[in-house]
């Protein structure tokens, strides 16, 4: 087998699954290069040069990968903070190593603001109705809050984002975060004091995680996922970075129909267009959209955009990938990405997460042990079925500590989303240490309460005067 050095740049979030895609290969033999906060032991286990990096600076970065130029085919990363920070741009231009990403210019995540401003020009019927409040163009404080309540009035059920990417924990939804305009004009006001606020309509409906892959050249898109962003069941509790996540064996999820799936794969193409623009642009290579759409009786809306994979959605599509990982990445390089398969099965990711997780930000810990011992038995008993994926977790002084984060996603595959669940549960309750996760990740309950609730809002918009 050919051997291929991957650069790999991680936050310890969906590296340890992007490392085991490559190792699955039949035809390559890699060889990893990973910078990465901490000392993941599932990448320290398997690089071939590891370097710890805690804030993960760009120069540091860079003095890692020159070392390796010769070595390095391509790289990866596993976090929005490099994309938008230009560290595509950079290694390219200083180390010479391809990047399986999206150049500065295209990152769009930076910005919500950004965003609502491109969909106007390339998808405007996905664009929720929205209004951006920015410091630089009020007289203070004051003015900003009469804007903002005349944006509630015109949107009665407001989300209020930071303009700056927040991970999800810094937006707010009337109903869950605030039900009062007083409590929504509080949370606005926290939010205006890190800088611009943007003011989006609330959409009823239900949310699915869309994944395009491109070559600059090309679009080709992923199976649908649905993301999991309450702390607690039941879609209970504080916004977190997402608890586990799904794909059903077809390309749609249960709550889709054909027809919405559709229309979903016209208006992003459109889309694609127009933004790239005339001729192929490289700059548009990678996991180029991550869009959060919200499905409704009559159409969908996109809610925000990310330029690289989610943390738990990736994993579910790199989980039932059938064309070989290497083989992507070179064609998106050499511009003749056409296709991507997937295999027919399903994959739940259940997150393992601190107790404390998702409860308040201050009440956040880290650092108690935690061992994979018994669920890595379970996964060599059913290698086909089931990953475990270490995220936040390091080794410190001979031990395997947790961090305050997703500490473990635990995958797992089959014929059936209640399959697949199963799988998932059954490893995922033999990780140990003072933990939690969630235990309604597609549930039958979960998918039913969907797909109910996609068939009512489609039944009164047809039947709306």
């Amino acid at each position: 087998m050919d051997r291929v050095g991957v650069l790999v740049v991680s936050k310890c979030l969906s590296s340890t699954a992007i490392v085991d895609t490559f190792l699955r290969s039949e035809k390559y033999r890699p060889e990893f290069y990973i910078a990465e906060k901490q000392a993941n032991p599932f990448n320290v286990e398997r690089a071939k040069e590891h370097r710890v990096i805690p804030d993960l600076r760009m120069d540091d970065i860079m003095k890692f990968a020159e070392r390796f130029t010769k070595e390095v085919a391509f790289g990866l990363c596993d976090h929005e903070d490099f994309v938008v920070a230009g560290g595509r741009d950079l290694l390219e231009k200083e180390a010479g190593i391809p990047m399986i990403c999206v150049t500065k210019k295209y990152a769009v995540e930076g910005s919500k603001a950004a965003q609502r401003l491109l969909f106007d020009r390339t998808c405007p019927t996905a664009n929720p109705k929205y209004r951006i409040i920015d410091p630089m163009k009020h007289r203070g404080q004051q003015d900003a809050v009469d804007d903002f309540r005349a944006a509630i009035k015109e949107m009665s059920q407001p989300v209020i984002k930071p303009d700056a990417p927040a991970r999800g924990a810094g937006v707010g939804v009337w109903g869950s975060d605030f039900n009062t305009e007083r409590e929504a004009e509080r949370f606005f006001l926290d939010a205006y004091s890190r800088g611009r606020v943007v003011v989006e309509e609330r959409v009823e409906g239900e949310e699915s995680s869309f994944h395009a892959f491109s070559d600059g050249r090309h679009i080709c898109f992923a199976p649908l996922t649905r993301d999991y962003k309450r702390a607690m069941d039941g879609n209970r509790g504080r916004l977190t970075g997402g608890m586990g996540s799904y794909r059903d064996v077809t390309e749609r999820l249960p709550f889709i129909t054909e027809a919405e799936w559709s229309q979903v794969l016209s208006v992003e193409e459109d889309a694609f267009r127009k933004w790239k623009g005339r001729g192929p642009d490289p700059g548009l290579r990678g996991i180029i959209e991550y869009d959060a759409l919200m499905h409704t009786g009559s159409g969908f809306k996109i809610l925000e955009r990310n330029s690289r994979g989610g943390n738990t959605e990736s994993i579910n599509l790199l989980t039932t990938l059938d064309d070989d990982l290497t083989d992507v990445c070179f064609r998106m390089i050499d511009g003749t990405l056409r296709g991507l398969r997937f295999r027919r099965q399903a994959s739940v990711v259940t997150c393992v997460v601190p107790r404390a997780y998702g409860a308040s930000e201050s009440s956040r810990s880290s650092g108690g042990e935690i061992s994979l011992t018994r669920a890595i038995e379970v996964q060599s008993q059913h290698d086909q079925n089931i990953r475990v994926f270490p995220m936040d977790v390091k080794v410190e002084g001979g031990k395997t500590v947790h961090g305050s984060s997703r500490c473990v996603a635990v995958v797992g595959i089959g014929d059936d989303l209640e399959e697949a669940r199963i799988y998932s549960l059954t490893a995922v309750q033999r990780v140990e240490g003072h933990l939690r996760y969630r235990n309604d990740i597609a549930s039958k309950e979960d998918l039913l309460k969907s797909c109910d609730h996609m068939e009512a809002l489609r039944t009164a918009k047809a039947t709306s005067p």
